[in-house]
């Protein structure tokens, strides 16, 4: 007898409040089978604006996804020529057998146990709204404490062939302590079973997938000094601007291949006893570089990535007495990736590069034999690192 009193107590202890509604089994698993769209609309009880908390919308977004749905929010503008009636109304009977409506009703509840004169305080929930007014005793200090509520009822169309007849398949109520909006949405959505269909199951996405999306890139910006050992001497190289045009292809979810091109125009500033000039030597740097990048799940609008390059780079020396010289490169970038539409985005990145010269490899030498009849060598490698902004075009699927 003890022991059926406690099963019953504990039935009664966990179904929840108001002992929400949970689907049989066969129920969930056509639920499961059968929706694949889940239109949803989220209030805060009392508003008569119809708004919602940004917490609340993104639970409901984010667990509708992590069960499988596609989702669509649905909107009620109390001006129109609808009632809110007429409006669920119609949202009921236009559902087809593979869609459901979702209503979330959330809120924000102050508790406190003190009323006493003369003071008066105004307590105020997160959205900035005035919920009640207390009287606190001169000196006296209190602390408010908060409660969210968040209530969900799914509608489905009955699987009748033809039936108009909609019904209630899942409803449940629940509360969290302090102004939790979004633990209180997501603990209410948690009875809703997962999608069985694999079409309509949505995982993480990438701004970027499928091999028919490709990105142009125009950016410029800033990059810093460096110094070589040269034959005799040093070279100094002066920060400068550097502008380029990279082109990637996505390869495979989130990992794409690039090419490049990057140019800096700088000077360098040489010490050495066999140097036949005076001043500075103008020159640029110019990059080709084949590149791996990653990009990283996004949020909303934004997107990190880091990437490996590597490649050749040409230096371009402006004084016609030196022939250009070629080095490898090799090198690493971060960014940051902002969309502000499908196809127009920017990107702000930092990228380190080093020119790989081997000992003894060539630097300054000449074709003019009688005014330099040999050869200045650099006997270290060049690292360079830049900052740079950029405008991103994206095209393709």
């Amino acid at each position: 007898m003890r022991f059926c009193i406690f099963v019953f107590l504990s039935l009664v202890f966990f179904s929840g409040d108001a002992f929400s509604q949970s689907p049989d089994w066969d129920q969930r698993v056509a639920f499961a089978g059968n929706v694949r769209l889940i239109k949803f609309w989220a209030i805060i009880e009392g508003d008569s604006t119809y708004n919602c908390y940004a917490d609340a919308i993104s639970a409901i977004q984010d667990i509708l996804n992590k069960k499988g749905y596609e989702s669509e929010r649905l909107y009620f503008f109390p001006k129109g020529s609808l009632s809110l009636k007429s409006w669920k109304t119609k949202q009921l009977t236009s559902l087809s057998p593979h869609e459901a409506f979702l209503e979330i009703k959330v809120s924000i509840r102050t508790d406190s146990g003190s009323w006493a004169n003369p003071n008066m305080v105004m307590v105020q929930d997160a959205s900035g709204r005035v919920w009640s007014q207390q009287k606190l005793k001169p000196g006296e200090v209190i602390t408010v404490d908060y409660t969210s509520t968040a209530e969900a009822n799914l509608f489905i169309r009955k699987a009748a062939p033809d039936s108009n007849s909609i019904s209630l398949f899942y409803s449940r109520k629940t509360s969290v302590p302090n102004a939790g909006i979004g633990s209180a949405t997501t603990i209410s959505l948690r009875g809703i079973p997962s999608s069985h269909d694999p079409v309509a199951r949505k995982k993480q996405v990438y701004l970027n997938k499928g091999v028919t999306v490709f990105e142009f890139a125009f950016y410029g910006g800033y990059c810093a000094g460096g110094t070589i050992d040269i034959t005799g001497g040093k070279a100094v190289f002066s920060p400068g601007p550097d502008y380029g045009i990279e082109f990637s292809l996505n390869a495979y979810k989130g990992l794409n291949v690039a090419i490049g091109y990057k140019r800096e125009d700088t000077f360098a500033d040489v010490t050495a006893s066999r140097y036949p000039r005076e001043g500075e030597l103008g020159l640029s740097n110019n990059y080709i570089l084949i590149s791996l990048v990653y990009k990283f799940f996004h949020l909303k609008k934004l997107q990190p990535y880091a990437g490996f390059d590597f490649g050749s780079v040409n230096i371009v020396m402006k004084d016609k007495l030196f022939r250009d010289v070629w080095y490898f490169a090799v090198g690493g970038r971060a960014g940051l990736n902002f969309y502000v539409t499908k196809i127009l985005g920017f990107r702000f990145q930092t990228q380190l590069l080093y020119q790989v010269h081997p000992n003894d490899a060539p630097f300054l030498y000449s074709n003019d034999i009688a005014t330099m009849n040999y050869c200045i060598n650099s006997n270290s490698v060049l690292p360079q690192f830049d900052a740079t902004l950029g405008v991103l075009i994206r095209l393709g699927k």
